[in-house]
């Protein structure tokens, strides 16, 4: 199980926060080829945040 931090520093699940995410922008940032989890997170986040004008919780 991959450990990643969310933005208030909490430990949470890679794999769990994945499922939850927008399928669109994760399909989006697969494409661009990132490939390190924790930077993968980072970027769905600001992402959510531009499509929805809220921050990505798990």
């Amino acid at each position: 199980m991959k450990r990643i931090k969310d933005y208030n520093g909490n430990t949470i699940d890679f794999e769990a926060a994945v499922m939850m995410m927008d399928d669109e922008i994760r399909e989006e940032l697969h494409a661009q080829g990132i490939e390190d989890e924790q930077e993968f997170y980072n970027a769905y986040c600001d992402k959510h945040y531009e499509k929805y004008g809220e921050d990505f919780e798990i």
